[in-house]
């Protein structure tokens, strides 16, 4: 339970509580703390709002955007609040899918304005933070105008960010039209297509040739990491998850990496899932590809602790369930997902009953 969000944050939100009735001397401290949360959160939420609101005024199509425990997303009947199960994810993320048939250089201003949109709105907040502050003197203003700004000073600037940019690198290569600029134009719309309405199989023909062709002078599976997931999927719809993973582990070398966990991940978990659903599962590689699947990805990182434990028919399926609800709400891919998730639960429903016989 404490390793998802949600009980994390219910459990401060207790313990603080309790410390303020039982602990009076440190009612004061624990009052500043809460201001703090407070102040934390809403800056995080509201950096991500501003992706989102600038998206929707470029006429981009809303995807999700996370924060803290919470998810906000579009599913297959409109717009749904869930719960956020990746701490991975608490420091807030937004999706913003572009709109079809537009020219490439549209789509360039599109993410562009998207992309300096959630820095622009930790600008602004922490100015008017500060003048309400002046005002009315109140010190949680101020506070709010504190965390605004280093959630802004965090995002434009070229920090270190693990496998991801900042917004402001991101801004620069879409503003210059850089190779990456492009790379990040072109990855969208990808994106656009495997989160729209069509199942894997009815992806564009066209997209799927420039995706192939790439991966054809690729020399490392992260270099083309979003190319690879779109193949991937229309291969696997149209001929299986088996063969479809099966090529791209011969064309690539994919190990276990902590550092590269972030591309690699879904790769070993779908590796795995095909032998799981073939009823081939090698125990010892099932360890090892494992350690490689990043918790950011809900969805193969449930279904691969399910695996793990599925001789505890229970507890397996408990997590089965955790993994079908991070793609319930999904078109596009999300119908592959949903369709493998259900069929490891009923092999693992079908172990549980041959072994009760």
């Amino acid at each position: 339970m404490l390793k998802r969000p949600l009980f994390g944050s219910i459990l401060v939100v207790c313990l603080l509580a309790g410390v303020h009735f039982v602990l009076p001397n440190l009612q004061a401290d624990i009052r500043l703390w809460i201001q703090l949360g407070i102040a934390a959160f809403l800056a995080i939420a509201l950096h991500e709002l501003g992706h989102v609101i600038g998206g929707k005024l470029m006429g981009m199509d809303f995807g999700y955007f996370v924060v803290g425990p919470f998810h906000v997303g579009k599913g297959r009947k409109g717009i749904r609040i869930r719960e956020n199960r990746s701490w991975g994810l608490v420091g807030g993320v937004a999706l913003m899918l572009p709109a079809p048939s537009r020219t490439e250089e549209r789509h360039r201003k599109d993410l562009a304005v998207m992309t300096i949109s959630g820095p622009v709105m930790s600008l602004s907040l922490s100015l008017l933070m500060l003048a309400i502050w002046q005002l009315t003197t109140i010190d949680f203003f101020r506070t709010c105008s504190l965390f605004h700004a280093v959630i802004l000073l965090a995002t434009i600037l070229p920090l270190p960010n693990g496998a991801f940019q900042t917004d402001g690198v991101a801004f620069y290569h879409l503003l210059r039209k850089t190779e990456i600029g492009k790379y990040k134009i072109q990855s969208a719309k990808l994106m656009g297509e495997m989160y729209g309405s069509e199942r894997p199989a009815q992806w564009s023909a066209s997209m799927y040739k420039k995706c192939r062709e790439k991966m054809e002078n690729a020399a490392e599976l992260k270099d083309i990491f979003i190319e690879a997931m779109f193949v991937f999927y229309l291969e696997a719809d149209k001929e299986g998850i088996k063969p479809a993973i099966d090529r791209l582990f011969q064309q690539f070398e994919i190990k276990p990496n902590k550092q590269l966990s972030v591309y690699y991940g879904p790769f070993l978990e779908w590796r795995m899932l095909a032998d799981a659903l073939s009823g081939s599962v090698n125990e010892e590689k099932l360890e090892q590809y494992a350690a490689g699947v990043s918790s950011l990805s809900e969805g193969t990182y449930s279904r691969m602790q399910a695996m793990l434990v599925c001789s505890k028919h229970k507890e397996a399926l408990v997590h089965t369930k955790e993994a079908f609800k991070a793609y319930e709400t999904i078109n596009g891919f999300g119908v592959l997902e949903r369709e493998w998730t259900r069929m490891l639960a009923n092999r693992i429903r079908k172990a549980a009953e041959h072994a009760a016989s």
